[in-house]
Order: C-alpha cells, then sequence, then structure tokens
C-alpha cells in the first residue's frame, strides 16, 4: 500500500546530488553562523546575569539563533533545488497542524516526564530546591522557542526530507524505518553509546508514527517536549553538549524509554492516526 507522505518524494526533482547539496549549504551555513555567534557572545553574556539563569538563557539563545538560521537555509535550498513547496517534506497536506503540534507536545511530554522522574528522580529533586517561578518562566517561554526551532528542524531533516530521500531507493517501510532511526542514532553517537542506542530507538518510533500518520508537526511537537523537559528540569544543557564520550550504558533509563515510547505509538496509532 503506498504512503502518501512517502510518495511526496516524487514532487518535483529528486537527483542524488540535490539532497547532499541542500545538506552541505545548510552544515556551510550553520558553520559560519556558528563562528559569527562565537565572535558576539561576550558581548551577549555582558547583557545577561553571571549565574545558572544567564547560562541557560544563554544556551536557549545560541541554540534559537544558530537552528534558526539553519532552518531557514535548509528550506531555502531544498525548495529551490528540488523545486518543491516546503510543506510537502512536512506534511501530505497544505496547511500546519498546530493541533498536531500540541497533541505531540503534550502526550509526549507527559509520558516521558513520568518515565524520568522514575530514573531521574534524584535531578529532578536539585530542581525543586532551587526553583524559582519567575527564572523558570522566562526560560520556558524562550526555551520553548529555542528548542522548538531545533527539534523542528531535526525533524524536517531526518523524519521528512532524510525519510522522504531514502524512499527513493529502500521500498520495503521496515527496512526504511530501521535505517532512518540509525541515521538518527549516529548523529548521536558522539554523546556515548547510551545515547546512539536510545536514539536509535527514538528515531525508529518517530519514523512509524510519520508514516502512520502521513506528517512530521505530531513528532515535532513530542521531540520539542523531550528535549525540552531535559534542558529545563533534568539536564544541564551547557554541560551535556560538552560531554565526552562514554561507553556505559544505564539499561533501566533504557528500558523505561522503549516502553514509554511503545505507549506513545500506541496512543498515535489508537487516537491520532488522522
Amino acid at each position: 500500500m503506498r504512503n502518501n507522505f512517502l510518495e511526496n518524494t516524487h514532487l518535483g526533482t529528486n537527483k542524488w546530488w540535490q539532497y547532499i547539496a541542500s545538506i552541505l549549504s545548510t552544515i556551510l551555513v550553520s558553520i559560519i553562523a556558528n563562528l559569527v555567534l562565537r565572535q558576539i557572545i561576550p558581548q551577549i553574556k555582558s547583557f545577561l546575569p553571571a549565574n545558572d539563569f544567564g547560562k541557560g538563557l544563554l544556551t536557549f539563545l545560541l541554540i534559537l539563533i544558530l537552528f534558526g538560521v539553519a532552518l531557514i537555509c535548509f528550506l531555502y535550498s531544498a525548495t529551490k533545488l528540488h523545486k518543491r513547496a516546503g510543506m510537502t517534506f512536512i506534511s501530505i497536506y497544505k496547511k500546519f497542524s498546530w493541533w498536531q503540534y500540541f497533541g505531540g507536545f503534550i502526550t509526549w511530554g507527559s509520558i516521558f516526564f513520568i518515565s524520568l522522574l522514575v530514573s531521574e528522580y534524584q535531578n529532578f529533586e536539585a530542581f525543586k530546591n532551587n526553583f524559582t517561578p519567575e527564572n523558570f518562566t522566562i526560560l520556558l517561554f524562550v526555551g520553548f522557542l529555542a528548542i522548538g526551532v531545533q527539534s523542528f528542524f531535526e525533524e524536517l531533516i531526518f523524519r521528512g526530507y532524510i525519510l522522504q530521500g531514502l524512499h527513493l531507493k529502500i521500498r520495503k517501510t521496515n527496512v526504511l524505518i530501521i535505517i532512518n532511526g540509525l541515521l538518527f542514532g549516529i548523529l548521536h553517537f558522539g554523546y556515548g553509546l547510551e545515547s546512539f542506542l536510545s536514539s536509535w530507538i527514538f528515531g525508529i518510533a518517530f519514523a512509524l508514527i510519520v508514516i502512520l500518520q502521513k506528517r512530521i508537526e505530531f513528532v515535532a511537537g513530542a521531540h520539542n517536549a523531550n528535549n525540552l523537559l531535559l534542558s529545563l528540569i533534568f539536564v544541564d544543557l551547557s554541560e551535556a553538549m560538552n560531554e565526552k564520550f562514554i561507553w556505559t550504558i544505564h539499561w533501566l533509563d533504557l528500558i523505561l524509554q522503549l516502553i514509554a515510547l511503545v505507549i506513545l505509538v500506541g496512543i498515535v496509532y489508537k487516537f491520532f492516526r488522522k
């Protein structure tokens, strides 16, 4: 049975070099943007408090700018090179569904939060002890925007652009899902073996959801909730980005994530297929 979302890849022109060119141009512009940001970080820091709140705010602002530039560059290059409308990489429909987006955000956010409470409760206690309503509200707003852009960019690239592109060569859906998830896992391999396995499982589940729904809005919202919860409550984002590779695997965390993702796919299959 044909999947209309995957078949979108036959719209416009789809040569192998066009995929490489759009991705390489996005990487190049991102590198340039990163170099520019490094020059102005001291000026940005001077306007922010010299504490954890200021550090978190700076991290979110840098993510927003860097991934915002990457997202704009990618959409421009991909639509021009492939001669396709940008929405064809996102959905089979003509309009972006905010209902699906926030459905994914709330659904996965709720499930993931419960699983994190089981595996990372000490970090949650530390968060409660240092909780400041005013600072948290600001970080929540800026973080929602920044992580929203970052997570949407990743979903657009992996579960939109690359998933459709791979479908040109890989016709078996199960193989397509596994390979797409593997590529997402490889992206996170630098953080450690557990990060690779966790991201692979995450990528498989989210690719399956995209194929079920024929759109990426739900998984983009879920991805936002995933990273926002981690960065706001359970993980120091600036430290996590600088972590060295580790071989250790926390099997409880991995099993909890697998169970949570199975539940998410089940909910999508039952309530969010259309």
